[in-house]
């Protein structure tokens, strides 16, 4: 009995390109996972980070509504501070008072990191 040879070299063929996509796909996963798990720890860290400032300011809130509560303050008085949240981020506190009680009038995050604009971008103008 004769095996046939182009048989044979077409299935190790076949076999070494699924061998080759399964190590391609294996290093995909393995980075994909990585990269999940690198931005998972990031977004836990600035979750972390957002409320420590929130309980510092919820901290402040209480504070100012209890001492100003027994000062004369007028009316439509507006007391604000801000709370830095992680490195270019911050939580900005505003409080009036309005009626004998003090609202909120703003409870805000906002980036307050130095902003460069990129303009080394050159556009074809048309001509």
């Amino acid at each position: 009995m004769k095996r046939g040879g182009q048989v044979s070299g077409l299935v190790s063929l076949v076999l070494i390109f699924c061998v080759l996509c399964l190590c391609v796909f294996t290093v995909l996963t393995f980075s994909a996972a990585d990269r999940e798990r690198r931005l998972s720890e990031l977004t836990a860290q600035r979750t972390a980070d957002y409320y420590a400032a929130d309980t510092a300011a919820v901290l402040w809130t209480a504070e100012r509504a209890g001492a100003l509560r027994t000062e004369q303050t007028a009316d439509g008085t507006v007391i604000a501070r801000d709370f830095p949240v992680g490195e270019n981020q911050s939580l900005s506190v505003e409080l009036q008072k309005s009626g004998g009680v003090w609202r909120i009038l703003r409870w805000q995050t906002g980036y307050v990191g130095e902003w460069n604009t990129d303009d080394i971008l050159e556009v074809w103008g048309g001509n």
